[in-house]
């Protein structure tokens, strides 16, 4: 009885310490989720959905992205030797929610050694990609229907962004990343630029319009 005891009080001994391990860690967790902040959206419940989803620093985990299933392109011509700066994949969903397949392509490219991304956006049965080539483009790029803002900004000005987490004139800039994906049965993007600390998620309609859904923003402490 005395040795059981014994052992029950060294068993203590040990898992005190642990406890107070995983205390710790379950509210590095919980501060970690509560940095990221919902600063405007149409449908806070949707977005507080989104942001759990997302994770800190906000961006699409992996089995939200398989939900677009990309293919990689291989176009006519002498094209560069590697994927990084200069990669083209395909997909076919209803990118803008009407009903109707869409060939969305997106293409990476560098600026000052940044990777940027693009999307262009066909009928499912284009065959835009046999009549481009790696010396000719034209006929990708010349669609109406696309996000193209490498250089360029992106405003986040479509929803109104809560007291005391807006800065001057928000906007994505330089170097995007775009990460389209399906939730509930309808279509999203999230975009993203180079720093990170803004995330828009938002409906894409046609030509260069969207409808931002959720302006999400990381990095508070």
């Amino acid at each position: 009885m005395q040795a059981d005891l014994q052992q029950t009080r060294s068993i203590r001994r040990v898992f005190r310490p642990l406890v107070g391990i995983l205390i710790a860690l379950s509210w590095s967790v919980l501060a970690s989720a509560a940095s990221i902040e919902v600063a405007g959206g149409k449908d806070v419940t949707f977005c507080e959905t989104v942001a759990k989803l997302f994770g800190e620093p906000p961006a699409p985990p992996a089995d939200l992205l398989k939900t677009v299933e990309w293919k990689p392109v291989e176009l006519h011509g002498q094209g560069p030797k590697t994927r990084h700066c200069s990669s083209l994949d395909r997909a076919v969903f209803d990118f803008d929610n009407d009903g109707k397949l869409d060939l969305v392509v997106k293409t990476t490219f560098c600026m000052k050694g940044a990777p940027s991304d693009s999307f262009y956006v066909f009928p499912a049965d284009s065959e835009v990609l046999e009549q481009t080539s790696w010396q000719d483009m034209t006929p990708l790029m010349a669609t109406p229907d696309k996000f193209e803002r490498t250089g360029g900004r992106y405003p986040l000005s479509s929803l109104p962004i809560a007291a005391g987490l807006a800065e001057k004139e928000p906007a994505l800039r330089d170097a995007f990343m775009v990460h389209p994906f399906i939730l509930d049965q309808k279509a999203y993007i999230a975009l993203t630029d180079s720093r990170g600390t803004w995330t828009v998620i938002a409906k894409y309609l046609r030509g260069e319009q969207f409808e931002d859904q959720c302006y999400l923003k990381g990095g508070k402490k």
